[in-house]
């Protein structure tokens, strides 16, 4: 299933991106294209699905969609701050 393998991906870079960042990831932005084939629905149910039992299950994720563009393209990722001064 297309939805599967490219959720797999988004896994394997948000791994990389707590990786390299040491930080702890809070939040991802998504962008979803009008003329792609992935409604923001279609793409929650799936996100449920294969990270349920992960530690992606409780990220926050916020969709949008865009008139043109990938049919999805992670925009932002918002880490956990772990400055205790502000």
């Amino acid at each position: 299933m297309h939805e599967t393998h490219l959720l797999k991906n988004i896994f394997q870079y948000l791994d990389k991106e707590e990786k390299s960042s040491a930080k702890k990831i809070r939040k991802i932005y998504i962008s979803l294209s009008e003329f792609g084939g992935i409604s923001s629905q279609h793409f929650r149910a799936h996100y449920r699905e294969e990270s349920a039992g992960t530690r992606w299950e409780n990220l926050k994720v916020e969709l949008h969609k865009v008139p043109y563009g990938p049919e999805l393209e992670i925009t932002k990722l918002d880490f956990v701050n772990t400055d205790t001064h502000g």
